[in-house]
Order: C-alpha cells, then sequence, then structure tokens
C-alpha cells in the first residue's frame, strides 16, 4: 500500500500517483468526511486502479466505507461469468463489501430500441444508483480517465454535438458520481498497477470495431497523434474541462433569464414571455428554450437544435392561436406575446385523433339538435 505520513499536507502521500489523485479529489470535493463510496469495478485496469487509489487514501479522507459493485453484462458468455468472479475475489482479497447482478444487456438492448453500449450503460448506473440508496453509500465512483475524456469529446463531436457535449465526461455528475482518476492518462494507469503488481483483466469488446469508440481509439486518435498532433489527447481533455467552465457559467445565467420570463409554470406547463425572453442574446434564448422543454420532458432526448430554431421561428413570425409539435409529447402554443411549452398526456398523434373525433361528436350534436 502507499505510505501515507500522519499530517494533513498532500506532501504526506509518497506515491506521486496517490497524490495527484488525491488532488483531483480535494479540487472538486468529491469525498468529504464520513462518505461512503460505492466503486463501480469492471475488473479492467481503470476500475481496479480505482480500489487501489481509494483503499490507499481511505484514512486520509475520512472514508467510513468503500464496497464494490459489478454488473455482469452476459454479453461475453464465459469470460463475462469469470470478470465476475475476479472482482468478487478482489472484494474478498481486501475485505470490501461486494455486490453484484447478472443481467443479459444484449436483450434488454432490443426490447429499448437501444444500442449495447447505451443499454449497458444505462443499466450499470441504474445498479449502481439501486445499490447505493439501499446499502446507504452516499457517493459513486467510476474509473473514467482522461483518454475515455478524449474519446467521448471526439465521439460527440463526431455526432454534431453542441457545447454541452463538448464538455466530455464530468468529474462529479449530480453530487453522487465521481471520477477521481479523470485526469489520469491510460499509460499512467497501467505503469501504476505494474509497480504495484496488481492484476486486471482484459473485456475482449474492447477490441470490437463495430462499436464507435473502438474505432475512435484504435484508429481515429493514433492516426491524429501521428500525423497531426501527438499530444491529442491532452488538448481535447483540455478543451473539454474549458467548455465546462463556460457551460456552468451559461447555465446559470440561463437559469437567471428563465425565471424572469415564467409567466406561468404548473406540472404540465411552461408560459414564457415572448418580449422579455426575445431580449436577450440567442444563444441564452435557445438555453432557455431548452431548460422549459428539460423541465417538461425530464430530458432532451430527440430534442435538436433543428427543433430549437424552428420554435424561434414560430415565435417570431406565426400567428397568435397556432401550434408546432416537438418529440416527447411536447407541443409549443403561441397566445398574443406568451410562448406556452406544454407536455401533452397523450402521444400527439393520439391527441390529434381525439381532437378530431371530439370536433366531429360535437358536430354530430349540433346537427342532431338543430
Amino acid at each position: 500500500m502507499t505510505e501515507i505520513t500522519q499530517t494533513n499536507g498532500i506532501d504526506a502521500i509518497h506515491h506521486p500517483f496517490v497524490r495527484e489523485v488525491f488532488e483531483t479529489i480535494s479540487q472538486f470535493g468529491m469525498i468529504q468526511k464520513k462518505d461512503t463510496v460505492l466503486a463501480g469495478v469492471s475488473g479492467g485496469p481503470d476500475s481496479v486502479t480505482l480500489v487501489r487509489v481509494l483503499l490507499d487514501l481511505k484514512k486520509k479522507m475520512g472514508l467510513t466505507t468503500l464496497g464494490i459493485a459489478h454488473l455482469n453484462h452476459g454479453l461475453r458468455g464465459e469470460e463475462s461469468q469469470g470478470d465476475e468472479t475476479f472482482v468478487k475475489e478482489i472484494a474478498r482479497r481486501f475485505c470490501l463489501p461486494f455486490f453484484t447482478k447478472q443481467m443479459d444487456i444484449g436483450s434488454l438492448a432490443k426490447e429499448e430500441h437501444l444500442s449495447v453500449e447505451e443499454a449497458g450503460r444505462n443499466a450499470r448506473y441504474t445498479f449502481f444508483t439501486k445499490t447505493a440508496d439501499n446499502q446507504g453509500f452516499t457517493k459513486i465512483a467510476t474509473g473514467h480517465n482522461r483518454d475515455d475524456n478524449a474519446e467521448q469529446v471526439l465521439m460527440n463531436l463526431l455526432r454534431g454535438s453542441g457545447p454541452k457535449g463538448l464538455t466530455g465526461i464530468p468529474p462529479v455528475r449530480e453530487n453522487r458520481f465521481i471520477r477521481p482518476l479523470i485526469f489520469m492518462p491510460k499509460a499512467r494507469i497501467l505503469n501504476f498497477l505494474e509497480e504495484k503488481g496488481e492484476p486486471f483483466v482484459l473485456d475482449s469488446s474492447n477490441t470490437d470495431e463495430s462499436y464507435l469508440r473502438n474505432r475512435i481509439r484504435h484508429n481515429l486518435i493514433p492516426r491524429l497523434e501521428r500525423e497531426f498532433n501527438p499530444e491529442i489527447k491532452s488538448s481535447l481533455d483540455r478543451l473539454s474541462h474549458i467548455l465546462r467552465q463556460e457551460e456552468d457559467f451559461l447555465t446559470g445565467q440561463a437559469a437567471r433569464i428563465f425565471n424572469l420570463c415564467v409567466v406561468e409554470e404548473n406540472k404540465g406547463l411552461i408560459t414564457l414571455s415572448i418580449p422579455k425572453l426575445t431580449q436577450n442574446h440567442p444563444a441564452l434564448v435557445n438555453r432557455v428554450l431548452r431548460r422549459a422543454i428539460e423541465r417538461l420532458k425530464k430530458n432532451l432526448r430527440r430534442i435538436t437544435l433543428t427543433h430549437i430554431q424552428d420554435i424561434l421561428t414560430f415565435m417570431t413570425r406565426s400567428e397568435s392561436g397556432k401550434s408546432i409539435d416537438l418529440p416527447g409529447q411536447i407541443r409549443v402554443y403561441k397566445d398574443k406575446n406568451k410562448l406556452s411549452i406544454q407536455k401533452e398526456a397523450l402521444p400527439l398523434r393520439e391527441l390529434g385523433k381525439a381532437q378530431k373525433r371530439f370536433r366531429r361528436d360535437a358536430t354530430k350534436n349540433i346537427q342532431e339538435k338543430s
């Protein structure tokens, strides 16, 4: 284990790698005294390193409990079972609480019409969150590193993401999910494990180039390093952190403007003042509209820049009484100087049919009475 002398300074941590991780934890306030941390562990080098470093820092950080959670995705047969056994042995060796679950992610992806990657990610975070809630863990740690962040930025760029997507993987999310290794290059993680003589497993799916992330990792980034910028990972990582700071600032500004523009808000409806909204910079107007939709829809999935631009055009050029439809049962109405964004109870197609039936029945009743 890493030697830590009895002092409050970071210089007391003698191993440079552990000291740098501790600085990251401190910089973002990831762990407070008496926190309990559940580490998501796959058995790969990143998550094994995460466990070793948290164990080294456990006393210094005042961490009362460290646990291990492992989700068996069931995608690689005996290899997946071997990973679970390996992680269980890590927990036994270090006397840590161990929690595991087996799932058929392939079938889940088909049922929910998701990619295997997205279904697996959703399942992992759901499992980690439920386990933490049930067992009383205050924080959930994952082993994301600097290389993962660079890959995520490139993935989002290729998918046409805006500035938010280019912020990459946040060091802390929702004040609960923490990434202590987020500034660490993969090469240093591997060196740390070699120095410690700590074994790990390799996921064979990480070489499957049917996945976009693997094509970026094994093809695109090496070519960028070779032909354009040998420090491309550092550059992408630095870009993400700059954009994250700016995103935080703009999000705060948008929240302030949103509050100034709201005329009415209830469970399924938000009404905004058009004159107050349009007096702001277009970048902030876009964010206010996205904020309103997210509060109603609970997410921004399938809401694109084109949808936001459609709302802006509708808001400034359409006559009162008109409406436009967005994904997720969102309908936008205009009434004079007010813009109302509503989450309809029925899918909009079904709502349209119901409205037609209502008008037809109303017409029929009038005709029968006359």
